[in-house]
């Protein structure tokens, strides 16, 4: 792990976007219609989330051949640098749509196939594929679609406050629902995805044209070079940072670490807690509330303790709750584990990721994204298999012990060098000590 100051960063304009930034506070501005359409479509998510699990369990019990659903999702991963710099070249507002319309057509396709019985393991496994290259696109659009539509010092708000829409929508109202629709109907919780994602398109289609960015012309996704050379653009834009190298590779032994829980959670609740199967999307739910908290509370932590002794913080208590959940065997501790989680997580995603957005020229800032998701999430199919095997091996509740131990590990080599970079940073910027970082541009 490096440890010194960061080499060049780069740095965006100060205040608003040149087109149509609008503050993140407008209920219905720009961002006040992106929240509602990622509300939407979340709902449908948390339904879909706890129902693809359930259908698994329901189609096998082999814990390996159950991972290799989430493995099928997360693999397009791999494919994060063109989805970056798809996201520089295009209409992030019209490719935002067009995924978003993809997975819709993905989710209800399986949602046939559930009602008219030719579901099988590899179709889930093809339709999860489908839907994480959806995700990956959207993801990186999405992030990178942020700073144009609100103000750059708001950009920590704001992505608490898409965050705890994700939190309230998906996990605490729409995975309990997941649970009750699998159980009225299996087919029934993959239709409410796809209207979800219907209905979320055609809030989307509201947000104003002028807060998107149009493709430079004569440039697509057939001109080869152009593309090669994006990608390493982006390539070139991360390494020439060391502190976004650093929390680049943190992301990913992070998400590897929450990959190999969170592919055994059904497994955990069901088989280690021995709760019903109806009791995992509420089990969720009351999870989700920590996540909620951490969503609400980033910004101000980062106001108090700054942004990457506030980000460390988050990761700390992630490490703390995992080793917990595995260790004790009670409802209660679980449930309470599951909400420092997400707690932590929330924190540390969206300090980390408004520091990124605020840091990047914003005609960059989608390549970059891309070349540094596939460094911090490409791990995740790994984390999954380790998961799924470990399970076939051990107790379900080890690899949460082993989870905890990895993180509080990392926390513990990171911690000194990345709050030095952070400080050496702040000072080239000539941000005052009790300023936030994001507010450095």
């Amino acid at each position: 792990m490096t440890d010194g100051a960061v080499d060049g960063p780069t740095v965006a304009p100060k205040g608003p976007v040149p087109g149509g930034p609008r503050p993140a506070g407008r209920r219905f501005g720009p961002f006040g219609r992106l929240w509602a359409s990622t509300a939407v479509s979340a709902l449908g998510d948390g339904v879909r989330l706890t129902a693809l699990p359930l259908l698994a369990v329901s189609l096998t019990s082999d814990p390996l051949l159950i991972s290799l659903v989430t493995v099928a999702n997360w693999l397009p991963l791999l494919l994060a640098p063109l989805a970056g710099v798809w996201a520089d070249l295009a209409d992030r507002r019209a490719l935002l749509i067009g995924v978003d319309l993809m997975r819709a057509v993905a989710v209800l396709a399986l949602a046939l196939t559930v009602v008219t019985g030719a579901v099988s393991l590899p179709v889930v496994c093809a339709v999860a594929a489908v839907l994480g290259l959806g995700e990956t696109v959207h993801i990186v659009a999405s992030q990178s679609f942020l700073p144009m539509v609100v103000d750059t010092a708001r950009l920590a708000a704001a992505n608490g406050r898409l965050h705890v829409a994700q939190l309230i929508f998906r996990d605490s109202a729409g995975q309990p629902l997941g649970s009750l629709a699998f159980v009225a109907g299996a087919g029934l919780p993959f239709l409410i995805d796809g209207v979800s994602f219907l209905l979320g398109v055609v809030l989307l289609c509201t947000v104003p044209r002028f807060a998107g960015q149009a493709a430079p012309g004569g440039t697509g996704p057939g001109d080869g070079p152009r593309w090669r050379t994006m990608i390493m653009d982006g390539v070139r834009l991360l390494r020439t940072d060391r502190l976004l190298v650093t929390l680049a590779v943190m992301l990913g032994t992070l998400n590897f670490f929450m990959a190999v829980t969170g592919t055994l959670e059904v497994l955990y609740v069901v088989r280690w807690l021995g709760l019903p199967e109806a009791a995992f999307g509420g089990f969720l739910a009351v999870g989700a509330l920590g996540g909620i908290v951490g969503g609400l509370l980033n910004a101000r932590l980062a106001d108090r303790f700054g942004t990457f002794p506030a980000a460390l913080g988050g990761m700390v208590l992630m490490g703390v709750a995992m080793l917990l959940t595995g260790l004790v065997r009670h409802p209660l501790v679980a449930a309470a584990g599951f909400a420092v989680m997400a707690l932590g997580a929330a924190v540390y995603q969206a300090l980390t990721v408004s520091f990124r957005q605020a840091t990047t020229p914003p005609d960059q800032l989608g390549r970059l994204n891309g070349v540094y998701r596939l460094i911090g999430t490409g791990t995740i199919p790994l984390g999954a298999l380790a998961g799924g095997a470990a399970a076939k091996l051990v107790e379900v509740n080890v690899p949460y012990v082993a989870a905890g131990a990895g993180v509080l590990l990392l926390a513990v080599l990171v911690t000194r060098p990345v709050v030095r970079m952070g400080a050496a940073q702040r000072q080239r910027a000539g941000v005052p000590d009790g300023a936030p970082a994001e507010t450095a541009p």
